[in-house]
């Protein structure tokens, strides 16, 4: 009864053990994410053929959703400007709601300066509210990129004897600003080489790359040897919901000289085989002669 208490007990403190070993590790989860910049953009109040123009041309302006947009505005022309983009799409003429709503500048002849969050995607109107419909132009705002990363081998070929093994060197570079950890994996098509990794966890900054070398092996020997042939290495990164793969081309040549369908033995195998038989026969001749004698 007392052992069996004891077992019971240690099968306790067991399960225990295991359920506390996850929660006292320590875990870091990494997410993509995407970084807006900073955007300075200069518009400069001038005439063009006897009309007011922003820039001479009225240039369609477009940023990314999250930029920080600074606007430096500017008169050439020393006529007085006042600037206005229309966010909530209710026209030049309503600047109640500026720069509430809509960001706006007070009049100038020289220069002035506004600050804004490009929040939202889509495509609005900017305009001189003096000026107006000569002074008017397109301010975009396009979705921000999704950040990801790609994925590459080199070389994309492997070629090698039956026992050997090659390697191929794995290139993972951050797109978009991402920054997180990759998991690798490799698989054949048909099975039979061995794949391995210098590491199986990489981990990307935001506009970086890493690397990682893949090592292509065929088994050889009596047992066990991978067939002569072509194979399909293909290489995944992880990471999250995230994931993209290389293909690595690979070739396995014989080993040694034997046809087609033999078996592939190593060459010291033939090598001593071929010895024992010469041993063998000599004996036996040496056996038949005495004999006779």
């Amino acid at each position: 009864m007392c052992a069996t208490k004891l077992a019971l007990q240690i099968l306790l403190i067991s399960l225990l053990v295991a359920l506390a070993i996850p929660l006292l590790s320590p875990t870091h989860t990494f997410y993509p994410t995407a970084h807006a910049s900073a955007k300075t953009i200069s518009l400069v109040g001038n005439v063009v053929g006897g009309y007011y123009y922003w820039n001479s041309t009225n240039p369609t302006i477009t940023v990314t959703q999250g930029d920080s947009v600074t606007l430096d505005l500017s008169s050439s022309d020393g006529a007085s400007h006042k600037f206005l983009l229309d966010f909530d799409g209710d026209g030049v003429s309503d600047t109640i709601d500026c720069p509430s709503m809509d960001p706006c500048s007070s009049s100038f002849t020289t220069t002035a300066t506004i600050s804004f969050t490009a929040n939202t995607v889509g495509t609005y109107m900017y305009y001189c509210t003096i000026h107006y419909p000569s002074m008017a132009g397109n301010f975009v705002i396009q979705a921000a990129s999704t950040p990801g990363f790609s994925i590459a081998a080199n070389p994309t070929s492997l070629s090698f004897q039956q026992g050997s093994s090659g390697t191929s060197t794995i290139t993972l570079t951050s797109l978009n600003g991402f920054s997180g950890s990759l998991a690798l994996s490799g698989s054949t098509s048909p099975s039979g080489p061995n794949v391995s990794f210098s590491s199986t966890s990489i981990t990307l900054s935001s506009g970086g790359t890493a690397t990682s070398n893949v090592t292509v092996s065929a088994t050889g020997g009596l047992y066990g040897s991978v067939a002569n042939g072509n194979y399909s290495v293909n290489v995944t990164a992880t990471s999250g919901s995230l994931s993209h793969s290389a293909t690595v081309q690979v070739t396995v040549g014989s080993s040694n000289s034997s046809p087609s369908g033999a078996l592939n033995l190593p060459l010291t195998l033939v090598g001593v085989a071929v010895a024992i038989i010469a041993v063998v026969a000599v004996t036996v001749l040496l056996t038949r002669r005495r004999t006779a004698k």
